[in-house]
């Protein structure tokens, strides 16, 4: 359903805002927004979002005006957004911003700027919104030390409300004006590409008798008499809620893979498994601090085998990745399927290094920063380990990599790492922690494109 047929306008202009209740989605049932009389101009808010390094946010507002306007007769500064920077203004014939264009639509970008803190895990951004769930069962929720993350973690879905003003007159193409005010108007439909393009299912295991939510995203155009590449995506810990699409909000680890400009280059199907805490209480963590295959990643095995076996799925092109908890699982499940991925990309995760020589000959990006104390030292001994034994590994050195840098420079550093022609690629970024790794990791376009290369 295109935007246009998704956004119903409900009312006649009154002068005062009147609410309506309802859902909105490019591929949703519409929802119908607010309306404003026209002396305020305004008359519907939406918001859109996207799925950060760092979680979903608002990404852009669309205002609707009863007449044209044109982008070049607009400022910034004519609009306010609480607690968020106007990067532009632009300008559509439809309510969204492919493209600048007059019409009655007015698009503010919004400012991104990583949140996540990038110092010690105590001083924590969006990323530590979530505080430590105490539990009885101290054998499955125990809290990391010296600075570590917390296992469990009591994460909520993120705050997509805004308030948005227009504080100066702005005039229509036709010469009409609409005047300043200090009305904050609220947003009345919320778009969520990123997370709608998933849909969620429920796994009942055979093996385990548990059942277990997942995600999962199809290409455009999903043919079943072909095959594409799969992307297997394990969130950490501190998503293990009972919310089924945690791990389409708190991070991009499962959505980039499906953004339009990535599914260009590399359709795929995306599998993000969802380890609630239901699951916690009733079989206890997936991985441990102890290294021991659980019930959990049984349980997660079973979900991914049974993905690969009903669709279609490519199996020399099956891909594994995940953050903490996901990496650990990653490794996991690699050690005993040795012949399941063609690749795996592990970011800021840990396993026992003597356990880990079934990898070393695997093709490998491990990801950590600096200030992780315990993927940094074990993933240095686990790389240090595998030469050892006869299997290269491309590293940066120290310095290490600056994350802050624009990530055409990351991409230009990974190439370099790239051309060395080695199977196990390893790369610690300065300084940070072990949260922050996969706010900055999975914006890397590089790795991604490397991963997509590889094939059994």
């Amino acid at each position: 359903m295109s935007w246009k047929k998704a956004i119903l306008l409900a009312g006649i202009a009154t002068g005062m805002i009147f609410q309506f209740q309802g859902n909105l989605g490019v591929e949703a049932a519409a929802k119908v927004p607010a309306v404003t009389s026209s002396v305020q101009g305004i008359s519907q808010v939406t918001v859109v979002t996207k799925t950060y390094g760092d979680g979903e946010a608002p990404a852009y507002i669309v205002l609707k005006y009863p007449e044209s306007l044109d982008s070049r007769t607009l400022s910034t500064a004519d609009f306010t957004v609480d607690g968020r920077t106007i990067e532009c203004v632009m300008t559509n014939t439809e309510p969204n911003d492919a493209q600048d264009v007059p019409g009655c639509y007015v698009i503010l970008k919004l400012q991104h700027t990583n949140t996540a803190s990038d110092g010690d895990l105590g001083q924590r951004g969006k990323q530590g919104d979530a505080k430590e769930k105490p539990s009885a069962d101290k054998k499955t929720d125990s809290v990391g030390k010296e600075g570590g993350a917390p296992i469990m973690m009591t994460r909520q879905p993120p705050d997509l409300g805004v308030k948005v003003s227009q504080v100066k007159d702005v005039k229509a193409q036709n010469g009409k004006q609409y005047a300043a005010s200090s009305m904050a108007y609220s947003a009345s439909a919320t778009v969520e590409d990123d997370v709608d393009r998933f849909t969620q299912h429920v796994y009942k295991d055979p093996s385990t008798g548990y059942e277990m939510p997942y995600n999962l995203y199809l290409p455009k155009d999903y043919d079943s008499q072909k095959t594409y590449p799969l992307v297997f995506f394990v969130a950490d810990a501190s998503a293990n809620i009972n919310n089924d699409k945690t791990p389409l909000f708190q991070g991009n680890g499962a959505t980039v893979w499906t953004e339009p400009e990535e599914q260009a280059k590399h359709p795929c199907i995306v599998l993000a498994p969802q380890y609630t805490d239901d699951l916690v209480k009733s079989i206890g963590m997936m991985t441990t601090d102890e290294y021991v295959w659980t019930p959990g990643l049984t349980l997660v095995t079973d979900l991914l085998q049974d993905v690969i076996k009903n669709y279609a799925v490519d199996p020399a092109r099956i891909y594994g990745t995940g953050q903490s908890q996901g990496g650990m699982a990653n490794i996991a499940i690699s050690d005993r399927y040795p012949d399941l991925f063609a690749a795996q990309w592990l970011v800021a995760c840990q396993w026992n290094v003597q356990e880990m020589a079934a990898m070393k000959d695997k093709t490998l990006w491990i990801t950590v920063c600096e200030g992780d104390n315990k993927a940094f030292p074990s993933m240095n001994e686990a790389t240090a380990f595998w030469e050892s034994l006869g299997s290269p590994v491309a590293r940066n050195a120290s310095p290490w990599w600056n994350s802050k840098v624009p990530v055409r420079e990351l991409d230009r550093q990974v190439n370099e790492l790239i051309a060395q022609g080695k199977n196990i690629n390893y790369t610690v970024l300065a300084g940070g922690n072990h949260m922050y790794t996969w706010s900055v990791a999975y914006g890397i376009d590089a790795i991604r494109d490397w991963l997509f290369a590889q094939k059994k």
